[in-house]
């Protein structure tokens, strides 16, 4: 009898603790790929990138700070990671909007991940 009440209670954890674990299925991923048939130009300095066009309806500029950059493989290719912050915060949640850029010379594109939240994550790809 004991042995049945112990195996019931290690049932009983076991599937109480795997409801805690994040699932990366509940992400909300958008995306987009961006041609030549669209006017968007992209300027990357030294501390920030700039997409012209971009924002609003493609009216108003998406202006991102860069925090910090590296080199590291994407997709089997060395590319230029840029980790950004908006210049503005989020009226909502009091914190900066966080974007990545991959800049990959190779296959002349620059995928950016925008983290609206840290479920919400929009993609986009500019095809060079």
């Amino acid at each position: 009898m004991k042995k049945i009440i112990t195996i019931f209670l290690i049932c009983i954890y076991n599937f109480s603790n795997g409801q805690e674990l994040k699932s990366h299925s509940f992400i909300k991923k958008e995306s987009n790929i961006v041609d030549g048939t669209h006017e968007t130009k992209i300027i990357i300095t030294e501390s920030e990138i700039i997409l012209k066009n971009y924002a609003n309806n493609k009216t108003n500029d998406l202006i991102r700070i860069i925090e910090r950059s590296e080199m590291k493989p994407y997709n089997g290719i060395n590319c230029i990671w840029y980790y950004c912050i908006s210049t503005e915060k989020n009226l909502f949640r009091g914190d900066y909007r966080k974007s990545i850029f991959i800049y990959d010379k190779v296959g002349k594109n620059i995928v950016f991940a925008d983290f609206a939240s840290e479920i919400d994550i929009y993609w986009t790809k500019f095809l060079l």
